[in-house]
């Protein structure tokens, strides 16, 4: 079981494909898989073991991180700009109570993550849940 974080442009409303021709929706499929392709070079995803989140979370006092204690790993949230600073605090805090290496590791590739979020400020990062 996964939890997918991943910086992305806001997203309009999608429309319902129901009336769409097929050539409108391949064409939907083929924009939104060179989307992610075009995300996963950046570095802008992350897939992240929930299980493994949520034991560095547990350890580090999930009541004391205010974003990451608050994610929900099996629905999905769009954080803004306004969530970074405390998001960073989180992963502080996740970063002291780190005790294996799958651990420290799982905080480094957050800590990139967000570095990259802070060098586009027009992201927003979504967390999509299994």
């Amino acid at each position: 079981m996964g939890l997918l974080l991943a910086l992305r442009p806001p997203q309009p409303r999608p429309k319902s494909l129901r009336r769409a021709t097929r050539a409108q929706r391949r064409e939907r499929r083929r924009a939104e898989a060179e989307e992610w392709m075009t995300a996963e070079r950046r570095g802008w995803v992350l897939d992240v073991e929930v299980d493994e989140l949520l034991s560095l979370v547990d350890s580090a006092g999930s009541s004391g991180l205010l974003v990451l204690g608050g994610l929900d790993p099996w629905s999905d949230t769009v954080l803004d700009r306004r969530d970074l600073p405390q998001l960073e605090a989180d992963v502080d805090r996740l970063e002291a109570a780190v005790g294996t290496d799958a651990q420290r590791e799982l905080v480094a590739a957050i800590r990139k993550l967000l570095t990259c979020w802070q060098a586009e400020p027009d992201l927003l990062l979504h967390c999509y849940g299994d």
